[in-house]
């Protein structure tokens, strides 16, 4: 694949490229206050070009620097939304459906990790047609990828296959080699005519060698020493062993914040509710590790939390390969860094695998 070089200048350049030549609103990080969230982008200025983030088991803060990892939001905030409104019903019993659709959107800036969270989606509700899905990811006209050469502590997506390079699914992807060094590639035509647009140049050899040198360094940082297959296999073995799941799960609260900023949790409730002289069905997300998602009519059927959060382990691990042979954990890290009590994800696989591995 052709690499083309350039500056931070560049990365400015190709936001207001992308956004004139598509004709679509731009989506990605961007700074709020103290933290950063996934939101319209309305201005360059916006991007968290000179933002740091420094993240590890239950620690997240922002500072200026160079070194943006993600934030606890990510494109399904955009895609699958926490809250969605499905339908309403007037006094008539008139139905209207609301299709949930978007504007043209750019996905500017997210990471690698994220475009395998959307793919995992786009399999999910492609197959099995979830139209208030399909109708805001066909809005999609465009992805722009930022790779991680400085990834965060909690980041493990060279185990999983999802990074820290941008491999398939994006039209352009850039890296921050330094701030007078940015690599760019294109991963579609449509990439290649905003290469040709921005007027970047192919990068030397040694303009290659400084990038390869940094990415071979993060797929270290990002690997945890077990092959990915080992723990699918571990914790399909491990589904019996209620004594080792207790140990696991022991600081565990039950809040479901990992549900909640994990990039493809999707499980949700469908409640009613009245606006004025209308009903309205909404659906929203739950996560798995609260209590009430168990509780149903006849009782509930995850009501010890070790049993919760083992089935979030295992859905992430076991059940998503069965079900769209995609793993559904792409190693953001973010479940661990936004746990209040810093469960660490890593280290719970490695503990099951040591024990049933082999």
């Amino acid at each position: 694949m052709q690499l083309y070089r350039g500056g931070i200048e560049d990365i400015i350049n190709i936001y207001n490229i992308v956004k004139e030549f598509l004709k679509a609103d731009v989506y990605g990080y961007k700074r709020y206050g103290n933290s950063l969230v996934f939101d319209f982008i309305e201005s360059s200025s916006e991007l968290p070009i000179d933002v740091h983030v420094v993240q590890r088991p239950g620690f997240y803060r922002v500072s200026r620097g160079f070194g943006f990892i993600h934030s606890s939001h990510s494109p399904k905030n955009l895609l699958y939304p926490f809250k969605q409104e499905l339908f309403r019903v007037d006094q008539e019993l008139n139905i209207k459906t609301l299709e949930n659709s978007l504007k043209p959107v750019i996905l500017f800036g997210i990471k690698p990790c994220d475009v395998a969270a959307i793919n995992v989606f786009d399999k999910l509700f492609g197959n099995n047609f979830n139209p208030y899905y399909l109708n805001r990811r066909r809005s999609v006209v465009g992805i722009v990828v930022e790779e991680c050469l400085n990834p965060g502590e909690t980041c493990f997506c060279s185990t999983m296959g999802t990074g820290p390079d941008a491999r398939n699914g994006f039209d352009l992807a850039f890296a921050k080699v330094d701030r007078d060094l940015v690599i760019f590639k294109a991963g579609s035509s449509l990439g290649e005519k905003i290469v040709a647009k921005a007027n970047l140049q192919k990068a030397s050899d040694d303009d290659v060698k400084r990038y390869e040198i940094l990415l071979e360094e993060a797929k270290r940082k990002t690997n945890l020493g077990i092959g990915v297959e080992d723990i699918q296999t571990s914790l399909e073995k491990s589904i019996t062993d209620v004594e080792l799941w207790r140990k696991v799960s022991e600081k565990c609260v039950g809040c479901a914040n990992c549900n909640m900023v994990c990039p493809t949790c999707f499980c949700s409730e469908i409640v009613d509710d009245v606006v004025g002289d209308e009903a309205v069905r909404i659906m929203q997300l739950i996560g798995c590790l609260s209590y009430t998602y168990g509780l149903v009519a006849g009782g509930h059927f995850r009501k010890e939390l070790y049993t919760r959060y083992r089935h979030f382990i295992l859905h992430k691990f076991v059940f998503y390969p069965k079900q769209i042979d995609l793993f559904g954990c792409v190693g953001c890290g973010r479940c661990t860094v936004w746990c209040p009590v810093g469960i660490d994800i890593r280290e719970t696989v490695k503990t099951v695998a040591s024990r049933y591995r082999g």
